[in-house]
């Protein structure tokens, strides 16, 4: 009989449990951007079967926000969430949705607990946010939309939020490679989950036009489909080793016998994605990019250009003629089609990288110079960019244009978005001027640039409010955003590699007051299986701390510290590429020898990550120089180069210009020129004690150290500013410096660091270096 009765008590105790069971367990709080407050309280709401969300019924237009929420919670639930305008707010099973007077824009509150769920803000994108955060506290398999789960379960909070920064923005390139309605839609989805609030969609180029245009359209019969070009090739190429690069064949056709790529958005296809992204609080601006960078539209409509036939310059295509009234019949067509699907403010007109050589061998060019008073082809820039201002104020929007803007003069009625990292001065510039200012430079912003171990770290500290900017000029500072040029982006998939994480780091940056990279690590940690649930084909999480080159006397030894989204490490120490059958990594190891490890690391469903290879040298110390004749600093060689050099081993003898005495490594005034160049830094480095030395080698392009007889860093090639370390044994005393450096046109940025015994990471002092009088 007492068995009888445990086994019946276990069956009701069961029963009862069974809901329990099934609700989804709250995780830690991982909210990201880091909201302003945020205070953990006790228990846990549990969102069921019985929960409804109740607005006000007086409540404006935050109904669309409440759909969105039922939808969210029933897409992963085996129950239906209601929506109930009430005239008194009940507790119980409830989630409140109210407006409250007085707040900043965009500002919300959430407080959970036990009892009820309150969602506040200032206004409908605050109460917008106020669910995305709500949506993070939820656990991850929210995101599965697999039906089965009968309750969810949220941790009990109280968080108060406002964005830093009107403008969070990312823009996604869709000329260079194309990408379907579908997938606009998910990437405004991935940008409402981070409080995005912009999306810049760059919808014409040279390489695609893809907006249809009714009045022309030849703009897309012609202008969205291509011949495969010189970037799809490389595409191609690197498709055979890594799939994420092949070209998608849905975007291809047969056009009398020739196999074209391409693809451009209906208007009706437009109208879709902005109701969307209206919906997720999200503004599109399309930018129709012009005078320059129009081929794809002056193939269709040759007539455009001053010579009446399109072709490529010296670095870019030729532009539209901005002395022909034609030209701007054409624009004003154009635009006035754009305006009218786009609902937004903003409208970009682009106006970067104009070739302007047509400009000044055209009569009539000459012609209207002379009649204005113009003296140089950048007066011709400034009077299209202020026609085609005009033109879009008349349209009843504000014009954008890219930092070129500046070069001419541009009227201040026109927002400056920088992108020329290298142009320091511009966003000072464009604040004094008077100009609205968007950041989005390429030294932090530019996410078709390759990601290394090192990008997350770099995105999440830009600081968007430039050098120089005094106080009272902050205000014209509306944000900052994210570029994604897709060059080399043809799929979905290597977009989300190049994006993710950088884009969540962006995210705090535009929205935080705050920022604490170990906080922001370990939230990012607990993102990574939202970011799986969500299907998102993401940049695996770096080993930290991770050498590329490791110099050691008697034995190195190797410990790692696994992140979180890494399920395996695999790993040889023969130099071939490890695979899924490779040595586990589970615990550390040491070497007693030269060699060379390469790891890859895995994630959810067995996703190849990263690829690593770490130089692992044995040396000898190398012994030191007794110079003679010496003066402080280096002797720093100058290579002015009209062809553009793409390695530090092509320095022509006959470029050579000056050489000129400089304290350290730096660039020197004397390099000026603006289409690329060559440094070659000579001398001794001094160090006081024997040991090991760490080289860190910054720059943009290309750079190589040696030290003796030694290449200690090899960061060369054309690329965007990135850090490479190195490390060289040295006895104490003089060695040998040789540092080449090369600027391809336009980076111009060169740092040098280093550590050693009693030395923490830093630039080398001018003590330390010394190189040989004339």
């Amino acid at each position: 009989m007492r068995i009888q009765l445990f086994l019946i008590a276990c069956v009701v105790l069961l029963a009862q449990c069974t809901p329990r069971e099934k609700a989804a367990l709250p995780g830690p709080v991982a909210i990201i951007p880091e909201p302003a407050q945020l205070q953990t309280g006790n228990g846990y709401f549990e969102i069921n079967a019985q929960t409804v969300i109740q607005l006000a019924a007086d409540t404006g237009n935050v109904a669309g926000v409440a759909h969105y929420l039922s939808e969210l919670l029933h897409g992963a639930s085996s129950f239906e969430i209601p929506i109930k305008k009430v005239d008194t707010f009940t507790t119980g099973h409830a989630i409140h949705l109210r407006l409250i007077q007085g707040q900043p824009a965009e500002s919300y509150s959430v407080t959970v607990s036990p009892d009820v769920i309150n969602l506040e803000a200032s206004d409908a994108a605050g109460l917008f946010y106020a669910v995305q955060s709500l949506r993070q506290l939820l656990p991850a398999a929210i995101e599965t939309k697999d039906h089965q789960t009968s309750a969810w379960t949220v941790p009990a909070v109280t968080l108060h939020d406002a964005p830093r920064y009107a403008w969070r923005g990312m823009h996604l390139d869709v000329s260079r490679h194309f990408f379907s309605p579908d997938f606009i839609r998910t990437f405004i989805d991935r940008m409402a989950l981070y409080k995005f609030n912009t999306l810049h969609w760059h919808l014409t180029d040279d390489q695609g036009w893809r907006l249809e245009i009714k009045r022309y359209p030849r703009l897309t019969q012609a202008g969205a489909w291509r011949a495969l070009n010189n970037q799809d090739s490389v595409c191609l190429e690197k498709a055979k080793a890594d799939p994420t690069y092949a070209l998608p064949e849905e975007f291809f056709r047969t056009s009398e016998g020739q196999r074209q790529y391409g693809g451009f958005y209906t208007q009706e296809e437009v109208r879709d994605i902005i109701a969307y992204a209206q919906q997720r609080m999200i503004t599109i601006v399309p930018e129709i990019d012009m005078p320059g960078h129009m081929l794809a539209a002056i193939q269709a409509v040759p007539t455009l250009t001053c010579t009446d036939e399109s072709s490529w310059g010296k670095l870019f295509t030729t532009p539209l003629c901005p002395c022909e009234e034609t030209t701007y019949k054409f624009i004003e067509e154009v635009l006035s089609e754009v305006a009218g699907l786009f609902p937004g403010p903003y409208l970009h007109i682009g106006a970067d990288e104009v070739d302007e050589a047509t400009w000044i061998t055209s009569g009539t060019c000459a012609g209207m110079m002379k009649r204005e008073g113009m003296k140089t082809a950048r007066d011709l820039h400034g009077y299209f960019v202020n026609r085609a201002r005009q033109i879009v104020e008349k349209l009843g929007k504000k014009a954008i244009g890219w930092d070129e803007v500046l070069d001419s003069n541009a009227d201040t009625a026109l927002t400056v978005m920088y992108w020329r990292g290298w142009v320091k001065d511009a966003p000072v510039k464009a604040v004094t001027r008077g100009h609205e200012l968007i950041m989005s430079p390429t030294s932090h912003c530019y996410f078709d640039y390759q990601p290394d171990q090192t990008s997350l770290k770099h995105t999440y500290f830009f600081n968007p409010v430039p050098e120089g900017l005094t106080p009272g000029s902050e205000k014209r500072l509306k944000g900052v955003q994210a570029n994604i040029w897709t060059e080399y982006i043809p799929t979905e998939d290597r977009l989300d590699f190049m994006t993710m994480p950088r884009m969540v780091a962006l995210a705090e940056v535009a929205w935080s007051q705050q920022k604490d990279w170990d906080s922001f690590q370990e939230r990012m940690g607990i993102h990574y299986g939202r970011l799986d649930a969500l299907g998102v084909h993401y940049r695996l999480p770096d080993i930290p701390d991770l050498p590329q080159h490791v110099v050691f006397t008697d034995t190195a030894h190797i410990a790692l510290t696994i992140p979180n989204g890494i399920t395996a490490l695999r790993y040889t120490t023969n130099g071939t590429l490890p695979d899924s059958t490779a040595t586990l990594y589970h615990k550390a190891f040491t070497l007693d020898t030269t060699a060379t490890l390469k790891m890859v690391s895995y994630g959810a469903h067995g996703r190849a990550g990263n690829a690593y290879t770490i130089r692992y040298e044995k040396q000898t110390y190398l012994v030191g120089v007794t110079p003679a004749n010496t003066k402080p600093g280096l002797a720093c060689a100058y290579y002015p180069s009209h062809r553009s050099y793409r390695s530090v081993e092509k320095f022509v003898p006959t470029d050579l210009k000056a050489t000129v005495p400089v304290p350290s490594v730096l660039i020197p005034d004397i390099a000026t020129a603006t289409d690329g160049f060559g440094l070659a830094f000579t001398g001794y480095l001094n160090v006081a004690e024997k040991g090991i030395y760490t080289f860190y080698l910054s720059s943009d392009d290309g750079s190589v150290l040696k030290i003796g007889d030694r290449l200690v860093v090899n960061n060369d090639g054309e690329h965007g500013d990135r850090e490479i370390g190195g490390q060289v044994a040295l006895d104490k005393g003089w060695h040998p410096i040789n540092l080449r450096y090369f600027d391809g046109g336009g980076g111009k940025s060169l740092t040098l660091l280093y550590e050693g015994p009693g030395i923490t990471k830093q630039a080398i002092p001018a003590t330390a270096l010394a190189s040989e009088k004339p």
